[in-house]
């Protein structure tokens, strides 16, 4: 089961669910800032009871700019990002006046970037300093980047409360489209920001900016990529110069590796977007016996289909939900397909496939 923390800041709660995290915020808006954690966090991985933070989901990757003598200056590092980065390859953020000292962004991936639990930390991190740097982001907080997978952010819609008086100022942490941080002075955001509008805006979810961090990621760890490579093979690229794997087990029982041709058979179908139903039987039940969670199955069929969910049940358009074909085979715990049968779908390495023995 996933989770967000949330925090007064202190972190007080697990919060499965939208309906939960509603609750915490019902209960303290107004009385202190309300915090959630940025990334939803694996429940299965948790050690003793505490959270694992490098089971974090890299869904969106997440700006804190904070000044606490001028946010105009916050302002202009928003808006110069904005121009320079953003604009130049459609991306669409999403910002919030905090309510205090600064701004809030969001970048949002087209689906969780399936880094492995061993490079999630160190690429997140390099990352925001590369950015703050090549795009000179004087307020572009390094304590927030340092805590990496594990920071909190503001909760929309609540209130900011001083660290003077432990009182609400009367301004809240609200949401704005590009145009309003372009177009309007620091003077009319707080404005706006002191009545609880409830404004609220959809995710605009960017291939560009996933593949941005992948190909940076590569350069961290000096692998070379072009721009025919896909962003899953160059994944598999960093899990094996890293050493690391990202499902390396699972505590409902023993896991059983992915043999070499199904994922050539994954590789394939993602590369010319299309998959059969049988094909997709065979993938679903090789990653379900090698311990892949909801999200990291949703990851893969979404990356082969590249379009809306819809109702075939693959992968579903929240990436943490499994479609409903994979809850149904958990449920059966459907063991994987024998080669033969991966054979005679048109996978298998070859005649004699090495896989067979595996």
């Amino acid at each position: 089961m996933y989770y967000r923390e949330f925090g007064i800041p202190a972190r007080i709660g697990k919060a499965k669910t939208t309906e939960e995290i509603e609750g915490y915020v019902s209960k303290w808006n107004g009385k202190k800032n309300c915090y959630a954690s940025v990334y939803v966090f694996d429940g299965n991985k948790d050690i003793d009871g505490k959270t694992n933070y490098d089971s974090a989901v890299i869904n969106t990757i997440w700006f804190d700019f904070d000044d606490e003598k001028d946010v105009n200056k916050c302002l202009k590092d928003v808006r110069k990002f904005i121009r320079k980065y953003c604009n130049p390859n459609k991306i669409t953020p999403r910002i919030y006046l905090t309510g205090g000292k600064g701004f809030q962004m969001n970048i949002d991936f087209h689906s969780p970037v399936d880094f492995s639990d061993a490079v999630k930390r160190r690429v997140l991190r390099e990352y925001l300093l590369h950015l703050k740097k090549k795009y000179r982001l004087s307020t572009l907080d390094e304590r927030c980047i340092n805590n990496s997978v594990s920071c909190l952010r503001r909760i929309p819609n609540t209130q900011y409360i001083s660290k003077l008086t432990g009182e609400p100022t009367g301004v809240w942490c609200t949401q704005f489209t590009v145009a309003q941080i372009m177009d309007n002075s620091i003077e009319e955001l707080y404005a706006y920001a002191m009545e609880d509008n409830g404004a609220r805006y959809e995710p605009m979810k960017s291939k560009r900016a996933l593949r941005d961090m992948v190909d940076f990621a590569c350069d961290v760890y000096d692998i070379k990529h072009t721009v025919s490579n896909s962003v899953a093979y160059l994944l598999d690229e960093i899990h094996k110069a890293t050493g690391s794997t990202v499902h390396s087990y699972t505590p409902k029982g023993f896991i059983k590796p992915i043999r070499g041709c199904v994922m050539e058979l994954i590789k394939h179908n993602i590369a010319k977007g299309r998959s059969n139903h049988d094909q997709n039987n065979v993938i679903a039940a090789e990653l379900i016996n090698a311990g892949w969670t909801d999200t990291d199955i949703s990851f893969v069929f979404s990356s082969i289909y590249d379009e809306p969910a819809g109702n075939y049940g693959w992968y579903d358009d929240d990436p943490n939900k499994a479609g409903w074909q994979i809850s149904a085979m958990r449920r059966k715990e459907m063991q994987r397909y024998s080669i033969q049968k991966v054979k005679e779908i048109g996978g298998g390495c070859s005649k004699y496939c090495p896989c067979e023995a595996s």
